[in-house]
């Protein structure tokens, strides 16, 4: 009875209270949110959430401090295996240099940290034994020097003396080449005048004909030989193989005997014998002297002819000639001998000096100088420690164990990230470029290396790395946002959301990451505008108070323009206001006596109020079921699964 008074009292208050709440709401101006999924989170008090201020920061401002915005995007990220592991250096790309000769360090170039490029001079060092060599060079080739101008001397009176015998003979074997000319003349006008006479012509026409006669007879003797030696040749042959009578061969070896009696006949032709001496008795008959004498005078030209051209001081001059060049030579040779001992050692320490003999150490690799172990003035031996260390960091290795249940998702090329424990903020890609071909009995890993680019030499030797090895994405597009965006504050996750002109920190909820994105569960939507650059910073200055136009708007208690506007609209008539009042007067009443009748109430109602927005809904559990209600979370539309209420027996 009690309870059933309280509820209609309830229900006088409430259609009270509707009443004022109905003018309230229809006679205030409405709130316009910019985004349809942010509404009064734009409001939220420090105090209250924890959460930082809004930032106004003009177009200009942002441009000039680097921040930048990117669109919240709904898509597939890639996921794989993640596994740790540590920076490595290549194979080959960290050099010890050292001193390839005894000495001591004259000038180093060089200090630890030092970026160097192939070839570059390091250090310069200054050796006893390349020196003593130097000297012995240099003393040998000015030896060679004084001996090279002796033989150019001697070669030079060589050549004028060869020159003036060649000019002297070349005029005696002029004058010889006249005579000759002459005297070959004489003799050929008389032998001309001898062949005219009829006896020694006919001589001779006899004598030619029986010769070519002869030369017939010889010919034909020549292929019968010839058939008769093949005949018997092949005789023998087939005797020897049983393929004929021995008597066959016995005669191919007659008749061959007889073609060889045949040709010795016919190249002792009688009748060519006689035509010769017929040809000689006409001649000794004839008046021949003066034929004879013409003879006797060109063999004599000509045996001068011969001793010019063989004159004994131009060989002598030549000879003399080949040995002062043979000896130039040999000056030359010694010039090239004299620094050969000094070139070859420094060939072979693979090393330059100079004309001092100061021996410049150069960068084998292009690289970093890692650390020196030597100073100026230092005694320095190529056995002993080395002068400096030189790495190549430009592209290192990031290494770690994949298990063996894996291994046929991993492929070399494969793409993956990396991420260093002592650079949060950075992530490093790059591919698999070996995989290890053995198992490891205990732990059944097999390595892996990954090749990355390190154009800025912050990836070091030693750290701690983590990478992820993409194998796969995810099955339908999810929020994600990139990992530079999100600013972690005392133990919430933070991004910076565009309205306006003004940056505001919404709290999210991260899932799976992907490389350098990460995915948003909750605070975000898609299409909003977020900080992905500079956004610690933004944090920073709000902490410290944000700017001064966003403190001048929280004195003042004025709604961020980014966030609501107002609009002046006409007011709704009163009436409508006292009758929406009335209307719901007339229903708190009704409830409050419908559970004026009942024995057993509810003890509990579930009610949740927002914080940040001033308003609460509250939601009665009616007949022990379980309701679900829909509620607007900072504007966002979520399911909100109410407890189930147990019964009150209220006897």
């Amino acid at each position: 009875m009690i309870f059933h008074k309280s509820a209609q009292f309830a229900a006088i208050i409430s259609s009270g209270y509707g009443t004022l709440l109905s003018l309230i709401l229809l006679t205030s101006p409405t709130a316009v949110f910019a985004h349809a999924g942010h509404g009064d989170e734009f409001h939220q008090s420090g105090e209250t959430t924890q959460i930082p201020a809004a930032i106004s920061v003009d177009a200009e401002t942002s441009k000039r401090i680097g921040i930048k915005v990117e669109p919240v995007r709904a898509q597939r990220l890639a996921v794989g295996i993640k596994t740790t592991g540590q920076i490595e250096t290549l194979p080959n790309q960290k050099v010890e240099v050292r001193a390839p000769v005894s000495g001591t360090v004259v000038e180093l170039l060089v200090k630890p940290g030092d970026k160097v490029s192939k070839g570059q001079t390091l250090a310069v060092l200054s050796s006893s034994e390349l020196g003593q060599l130097r000297v012995e060079s240099v003393s040998k080739r000015a030896e060679a020097e004084g001996n090279l101008q002796q033989a150019q001397a001697d070669f030079k009176l060589a050549q004028e003396n060869y020159d003036r015998q060649l000019q002297i003979s070349a005029a005696e074997i002029a004058q010889a080449k006249t005579q000759l000319t002459a005297v070959t003349q004489q003799y050929e006008q008389e032998q001309q005048l001898v062949n005219n006479r009829s006896v020694v012509k006919v001589a001779k026409e006899n004598y030619q004909r029986q010769v070519e006669i002869s030369q017939a007879e010889i010919a034909r003797a020549e292929t019968e030989l010839t058939v008769a030696k093949e005949q018997f040749d092949r005789d023998q042959e087939l005797v020897a193989s049983g393929a004929i009578a021995r008597r066959t061969m016995l005669e191919s070896q007659a008749h061959f005997a007889e073609a060889k009696a045949t040709v010795a006949k016919a190249k002792s032709r009688p009748e060519v014998v006689k035509a010769e001496t017929e040809i000689r008795q006409a001649e000794v008959d004839l008046p021949l002297r003066e034929l004879r004498d013409s003879q006797g005078k060109v063999a004599e030209a000509k045996a001068q002819l011969t001793k010019a051209l063989s004159r004994r001081e131009v060989l002598e001059a030549e000879a003399q000639l080949k040995r002062a060049k043979a000896a130039l030579e040999v000056a030359q040779s010694r010039i090239r001998l004299s620094s050969s001992a000094y070139e070859a050692r420094l060939q072979q320490l693979g090393i330059a000096a100079n004309d001092k003999g100061l021996v410049t150490v150069v960068a084998p690799i292009a690289g970093t100088v890692a650390d020196r172990e030597i100073t100026p003035g230092e005694s320095v031996n190529s056995a002993e420690k080395p002068l400096m260390s030189i790495l190549n960091d430009s592209s290192v290795f990031a290494t770690a164990n994949i298990y063996e249940k894996d291994l046929n998702l991993v492929k070399n090329g494969q793409e993956l990230t990396v991420k260093i424990a002592s650079l949060p903020n950075r992530t490093f890609r790059g591919k698999i470029s070996f995989i290890g071909s053995i198992v490891e009995g205990e732990t059944r890993a097999v390595p892996v290396k990954a090749l990355l680019d390190n154009p800025e030499r912050i990836l070091k030797p030693g750290m701690f790395a983590e990478l992820e090895i993409f194998t796969d994405k995810t099955a339908t597009n999810i929020l994600a946002i990139p990992v530079s965006a999100v600013v972690e504050a005392s133990g919430k996750q933070l991004v910076y959301v565009k309205n306006g002109d003004a940056f505001q920190a919404m709290e999210v909820a991260l899932g799976q990451s992907s490389g350098d994105l990460v995915e948003i569960k909750s605070g975000l939507f898609e299409g909003d505008l977020i900080v992905t650059q500079r956004a610690p910073q933004l944090y920073a200055q709000s902490l410290r108070g944000g700017s001064k136009q966003s403190k001048t708007e929280d004195k003042k208690e004025v709604t961020p323009k980014a966030t609501e506007a107002s609009f002046n609209s006409s007011p709704v008539p009163l009436w409508a206001g006292i009758g929406g009042g009335m209307a719901i007067a007339s229903l708190t009443f009704a409830i409050g006596a419908l559970w004026g009748n009942r024995r057993k109430f509810p003890a509990v109602a579930a009610s949740q109020s927002h914080a940040s927005n001033g308003f609460s809904i509250s939601a009665p559990m009616l007949n022990d079921e379980l309701v679900l209600h829909n509620v607007h979370n900072d504007n966002h539309h979520v399911k909100v699964k109410e407890a189930e209420i147990e019964k009150v027996n209220n006897k």
